[in-house]
């Protein structure tokens, strides 16, 4: 069985952990070796992407929630239910959209003799 503070160091440890991860992340953009211009848009018309922005929004306000009352309660809290499926609507969402244009595109590609 593992003691509680065992399981308050491993918690400790794993956030160090995601902080650590935030951080070189962090890095990598402002040292523009990850490139965020295609963020919100599709790759083929440069248009902003309403199921992208949705997916960004939702994820974000979600995990800032969870952190908030992750901080206030000192220790990791379930999700509900609700929330996941939520999410998951969202990111399925994003994943139909994203099939559709890619369809186009190869129809596109195709008819225009370039695939």
């Amino acid at each position: 069985m593992i003691a509680i503070g065992a399981v308050s160091v491993l918690y400790w440890a794993l956030t160090v952990v995601i902080v650590l991860f935030a951080a070189l992340v962090l890095w990598k953009i402002f040292n523009n070796k990850i490139d965020l211009s295609n963020l919100l848009s599709e790759s083929v018309d440069g248009k902003a992407s309403l199921s992208r922005f949705q997916f960004l929004i939702f994820t974000i306000v979600i995990a800032g929630l969870y952190l908030t009352l992750c901080l206030e309660t000192g220790s990791l809290i379930d999700v509900p239910n609700g929330v996941l499926i939520l999410l998951g609507i969202s990111g399925g969402g994003y994943v139909v959209s994203k099939g559709m244009t890619s369809g186009s595109d190869a129809k596109v590609k195709k008819k225009s003799g370039e695939g």
